[in-house]
């Protein structure tokens, strides 16, 4: 196989010195060279170019820009991104002055993905795509046109400008139909689409055209652009929370990565992904499996926004698992990168957050989350903004019109006369208007509701008195803790206590004073647990408390301290002071024991031995056995 390469390689070097020797780099020797670069890798074509000294080789200025925008893309390919920018430039700087050309405008766009790649900031590569779209509008290209609007439309990535990006792809869609553009043209506008409809948070809308331009490189095998758009796929399920449809991307993506031959970054890409996913579902031992893989594939690709990006999604996942000096390690590697895009601050705040906990200042931690917090609402406030909803609404609108009708009749609206206009104007106010209030009114209603419903199932779920959990809830959160414990194999334990003699003070002061003693009871025990312990009272005057990463030894001291708690202050109601004291049961997690029903037994019973025994007393379930 290697001598077959060799001997191919060869004779194409062959053909080019050949041409070149006879014609003097002629148009016909440029085709030559091009196609023997093309015929052999990215490395094996730079080498090809390098044997060749352009400035004795009689090529005109835009030949010579032509050979400067191959050496590009090869450098490109590699991802040698500074070299791949150095070409272009120099290919540029031959005929900026020269009549326009199409080896100008495209050296302008690729310089402009060369930019992106080496920064992913629309500020370093976008001012390459609006000068090439300067350029396209005087030049005589459709198909190059075409492409120069599209991508120009991925500039526009701000609430404010975003309808001047859909007017681009609106533009871009009709010069497709009127010219009968290929496929693949049409793909990148959908996914253009589905970029802007990202940016204002229309997440199903931009799923769905990123599928479209899924299925559309799909119909010509297209393996890198099918990966990125499963990439631009997975990004929007993961916004709308659809984990069914995140898995089924990232699934996706590693067949793809086993489909392709080649050096690339797929792999790289595709275990960056499945630990985004696993970390959104609280998978962190399978996030950081993956994440780590990731680290160690970083050499396959040159996009260090999404290799830095890497580093501080391995920290969240280390600082989740508790492992706080690992993620404190990442967050750093991740802060090294000084180039990274300053319009990510969410997630450099995240960064500086876990290392001020690492460094011992958890106030300053907690103020970068809260900013983090900030960030996302003001999000989420711009992405809730009616005009740009409205024009992207009309942009989806747009796209299906343009597949289905002709450009003539286009043509024929702008020939309406000025009544016309304005009175189709006032229509499309009127709906406009109509469509606001219609909207208005709907958000309230769905408000409405989900407040209701809220508000309904706390209800539902409280004891009217104590305002702990009720019975009902109590089981069925506790049963809840009880099966995540046992998954992650952490202890567990339950406490069940009740006031000792509670009917002599019902007897003795009526049932007000009762209910102000488990009342304040009540409000003790919830003093004395952490916030995201459990408790609930399940009878008259009895409680259960469910404890996560408890053991039984430390139960009984949270036990034992409520008990002291209780028994040291008097209770005063009124005009009427009372002396109350509780007994209590501990019980845990045991390999004879999984359920919550079962621990309750084991708890009730050695209740009922503290009662037997005196009262006023803590006893442990083993000590009833």
């Amino acid at each position: 196989m290697f001598f077959l390469l060799m001997k191919k390689w060869l004779t194409w070097l062959g053909c080019v010195l050949f041409v070149f020797s006879t014609n003097g780099f002629a148009s016909d020797a440029l085709t030559e060279l091009e196609r023997a670069a093309k015929a052999v890798s990215p490395a094996d074509g730079i080498e090809l170019l390098n044997k060749f000294d352009l400035k004795n080789s009689k090529l005109e200025a835009e030949q010579q820009a032509k050979v400067y925008y191959l050496y590009g893309q090869l450098y490109e390919k590699t991802r040698q991104l500074d070299q791949s920018i150095a070409s272009y430039d120099k290919g540029i700087e031959l005929v900026k002055y020269l009549p326009i050309t199409d080896v100008l405008i495209d050296s302008h766009l690729e310089r402009s993905f060369a930019l992106y790649l080496q920064s992913n900031d629309p500020a370093a590569y976008c001012v390459d795509r609006k000068q090439a779209l300067v350029y396209a509008r005087l030049h005589h290209n459709s198909e190059l046109l075409a492409k120069t609007l599209t991508q120009n439309a991925f500039c526009f990535n701000e609430p404010k400008s975003i309808h001047k990006g859909i007017a681009l792809l609106d533009e871009a869609m009709a010069i497709v139909d009127k010219n009968n553009l290929n496929v693949n043209r049409k793909a990148l506008i959908y996914n253009a689409t589905g970029s802007l409809y990202r940016q204002v948070g229309l997440h199903r809308r931009g799923y769905d055209s990123f599928e479209k331009a899924y299925q559309t490189w799909q119909s010509i095998n297209d393996i890198e652009d099918m990966f990125n758009m499963q990439y631009n796929m997975l990004s929007e399920a993961i916004s709308l929370g659809h984990w069914d449809k995140a898995s089924q991307s990232v699934e996706a993506q590693f067949s793809l990565a086993a489909m392709s031959t080649g050096d690339n970054d797929m792999l790289f890409f595709s275990h960056l992904n499945a630990g985004r996913v696993a970390l959104r579902t609280y998978d962190y031992d399978k996030a950081v499996l993956h994440l780590e893989k990731a680290v160690s594939l970083n050499h396959t690709t040159q996009e260090k926004y999404f290799i830095s990006s890497n580093y501080l999604y391995l920290g969240l996942a280390y600082m989740r698992s508790g492992e706080a000096e690992k993620a404190a390690d990442m967050a750093r590697t991740f802060k090294q990168d000084d180039s990274f895009a300053a319009n990510q601050k969410a997630m450099l705040l995240q960064a500086d957050a876990i290392i001020a906990l690492d460094e011992h200042d958890p106030v300053n931690a907690l103020n970068k989350l809260f900013q983090v917090i900030d960030i996302e609402r003001e999000i989420n406030q711009s992405v809730i903004d009616n005009e740009v909803i409205s024009l992207s609404l009309d942009h989806n609108s747009a796209l299906a019109e343009f597949e289905n009708e002709l450009l003539g009749n286009r043509l024929a609206i702008n020939e309406l006369s000025l009544a016309s206009v304005k009175d189709k104007e006032r229509i499309n106010e009127l709906k406009l208007s109509l469509f606001f209030i219609i909207v208005t009114v709907l958000f309230c209603i769905v408000l409405f509701l989900l407040i209701s419903r809220r508000t309904l199932k706390v209800r539902a779920q409280t004891d009217f008195l104590t305002g702990l959990a009720n019975r009902g809830h109590t089981f069925k959160k506790g049963q809840k803790i009880i099966e995540k414990t046992i998954k992650k194999q952490q202890p567990a334990s339950v406490i069940m206590f009740d006031i000792d003699d509670f009917k002599s003070i019902n007897d003795r002061y009526g049932h007000h004073i009762g209910d102000l003693a488990i009342k304040s009871v009540s409000k003790r025990t919830r003093r004395w647990l952490k916030k995201h312990d459990l408790v609930g009272r399940i009878g008259g005057e009895e409680f259960l408390i469910v404890l996560e990463n408890t053991s039984q030894t430390e139960a009984y001291d949270i036990a034992d301290r409520l008990r002291h708690n209780i028994e040291e202050q008097f209770f005063q109601f009124d005009d009427v002071t009372v002396e109350l004291t509780i007994s209590l049961g501990v019980a845990a997690l045991n390999e004879h024991t999984t359920t919550l029903i079962g621990l309750m037994k084991q708890a009730d019973d050695a209740l009922y031995r503290a009662k037997f025994s005196g009262k006023n007393k803590v006893y442990l379930a083993a000590e009833c056995a």
